[in-house]
């Protein structure tokens, strides 16, 4: 039951942490004040020309005379592709033009904040322009920004022009929020495709300050604006009598582009993509598996074979507890004697001739050459010292080796290094997930089918991955899984008979230790016999130190495990100290900004 705890521990682990990949975006929004401004540019005049057709389609110059110290390469100039008036709306420019004093100039087109925001990088990165006044000239087309009459009809303006209602309208903002720089004048001229009905305008946020020249004429909005400190929108709201144009729209809003991206087809290519890897990886897995023999029930265990070897065969990993089973099997078997001491203090004295130890299993070896107490008057210590810990930190690394070591040269399993290729595909599919959840790239949704696959072969990590049992070893594999089904299931399914054989039970408490079914094991006993399973001959407590496992099922060997742990965290932690050192203005479409680099 523990075991299959911790088995649920990890894909459950990389579900929440997928989840959080996914969503984190919605948490960390990126939006900020941005800090204070200190641009040196100053734009003297900011010339904007708009026109809008009839299908919603903006065509828009700006001519921007800025004032440049020395040092500077140019200007950026960047568009928020979400409409706030229409969370579904996204409205991506496209840069038609770049000039500056009437020349060409480099421009560099990025996507930045998960493509929330379109930037244009206008400058020579390899040389300064020249101090003084330069003019630039941008260019660009945005689809869509006409929006339905409603919008905005409610909003107080510090300027306005006539009062009628208008099937659509222009919300805007003609100087976006987010220049750096501060501008001197401002010159603005919107011509919509009918007339227009009302015009609203501000300078700044809420109700703001009146726009300067508020003017309409027919289709034609004109304004003007000075003296416009840095990030200080001014914002046009005109209703014109026309019908609003349909325009694209996706089902999630602005907020989940960075997750979900800016394409409906592009989320169904993922989901199907997720699906497919979640498959791929499974089947991947699949193929690392060997089919399971039958499993006939077994009274009693491989001859000359241990705890270890038994459940390594059977798992093709070490036992959790194969320290403690073999310390067992050798006491079982007379080589060893156990002595407790107090509660977490134990001795373990060899009581054998080296003649003895050379006819066991080379595990069984392994461990009594690790401890020294593979002849007759040896003693080995678990009393918690960081020796003691440094000891059995090396035997249980030697019992590691030893066990698939044993089941190679016995050939019982080969190797297949082909295999491991599942492994490497995990590895990197679970760094290509992370990379695409930490960055977004383009959305936090491109990391699924990645993570899809690792969830679905990281099994293939576990023991056995690289290796296939030979026939012996699908033999040997047939009788241990026998033999362990005989020991953890429940007396109903398979009885024992104790009543001819009592001293099985004693005798099979090494094995039960390996496989994490001592509990079992006891409580099998006592279901058969009435009678609580009795201690071992060969475990010698103090007394107190002897309790009973679950009130009437069998001996706890607590004392005894907590002897040896006790010492191998004193020996860690020995290490790891030894090394650790109401109002409408700001509130329109046409987000963005720019500033000088």
């Amino acid at each position: 039951m523990r075991g299959t705890r911790r088995a649920l521990v990890w894909p459950i682990l990389i579900l929440v942490l997928t989840g959080i990949g996914l969503l984190w975006p919605l948490v960390f929004t990126g939006e900020s004040d941005g800090g204070p401004v200190s641009d040196p540019v100053t734009i003297t005049n900011y010339r904007a020309d708009y026109a809008v057709d009839s299908d919603g389609q903006l065509e828009a110059t700006e001519t921007i005379t800025a004032l440049f110290p020395s040092f500077r390469h140019g200007i950026f100039r960047y568009w928020d592709v979400a409409n706030r008036n229409d969370a579904h709306v996204r409205q991506e420019p496209t840069v038609t033009s770049v000039l500056m004093d009437d020349k060409p100039i480099p421009v560099e087109m990025l996507w930045e904040n998960g493509n929330r925001f379109v930037v244009a990088k206008i400058g020579d990165p390899d040389r300064y322009l020249a101090r003084g006044t330069h003019i630039f000239q941008i260019r660009y087309a945005i689809p869509g920004v006409l929006d339905p009459g409603s919008t905005g009809e409610a909003k107080t303006f510090a300027a306005t022009v006539g009062d009628a209602t208008a099937q659509s309208a222009f919300y805007w903002n003609v100087i976006t929020p987010g220049w750096n720089n501060a501008i001197h004048r401002a010159e603005i001229t919107v011509t919509l495709p009918g007339p227009v009905t009302v015009a609203g305008c501000s300078v700044g946020y809420g109700v703001g300050r009146a726009c300067q020249e508020l003017t309409v004429d027919g289709n034609r909005v004109q304004l003007t604006a000075a003296n416009l400190l840095p990030r200080t929108p001014v914002t046009l709201r005109a209703g014109i009598d026309v019908p609003t144009p349909a325009r694209a729209t996706l089902p999630w809003s602005y907020t989940w582009d960075r997750i979900l991206g800016q394409s409906v087809a592009g989320v169904f290519w993922v989901a199907g993509l997720t699906i497919l890897a979640a498959i791929g990886g499974f089947l991947w897995w699949r193929t690392t598996v060997e089919p399971k023999p039958g499993f006939p029930l077994q009274y009693s265990p491989s001859d000359g074979v241990g705890p270890v070897q038994s459940e390594y065969i059977r798992t093709e990993a070490v036992s959790r507890s194969a320290l403690t089973a073999t310390l067992f099997y050798l006491a079982e078997r007379g080589l060893i004697r156990l002595t407790q001491v107090s509660e977490k203090k134990w001795n373990i004295g060899g009581i054998a001739d080296k003649s003895d130890w050379a006819r066991l299993d080379p595990v069984s070896r392994s461990l009594g050459a690790a401890l020294n107490i593979n002849r007759a008057g040896t003693e080995f210590k678990a009393n918690g010292s960081v020796s003691a810990g440094n000891k059995l930190t090396k035997a249980k690394a030697d019992i590691a080796e030893a066990a698939p070591h044993w089941a190679l040269s016995e050939g019982l399993v080969v190797k297949k290094h082909s295999e491991l290729w599942v492994r490497v595909a995990t590895a990197v599919a679970l760094i290509v997930a992370a990379v695409a959840f930490m960055f977004a790239l383009p959305a936090t949704m491109w990391g699924l089918p990645f993570a899809a696959f690792f969830l679905a072969s990281m099994r293939s990590w576990r023991s056995g991955v690289g290796t296939r049992r030979t026939a012996a070893g699908r033999d040997l594999w047939s009788r241990a899984g026998g033999f362990h089904r005989m020991l953890a299931t429940d007396s109903a399914e398979s009885r024992f008979d104790f009543a001819a054989r009592k001293d099985l039970y004693t005798a099979y408490i090494p094995f039960a230790v390996a496989a994490g079914t001592a509990a079992l094991w006891a409580k099998k006993y006592e279901a058969a016999t009435g009678t609580p399973a009795p201690q071992p001959g060969w475990y010698h407590t103090s007394g107190a130190g002897y309790a009973l496992a679950g009130g009437s099922h069998g001996a706890s060997f607590d004392s005894f495990d907590s002897a040896l742990s006790s010492s191998i965290g004193a020996y860690t932690a020995s290490q790891s100290s030894s090394s650790s050192g109401g109002g409408g203005g700001g509130g329109g479409g046409g987000g963005g900004g720019g500033g000088s680099w």
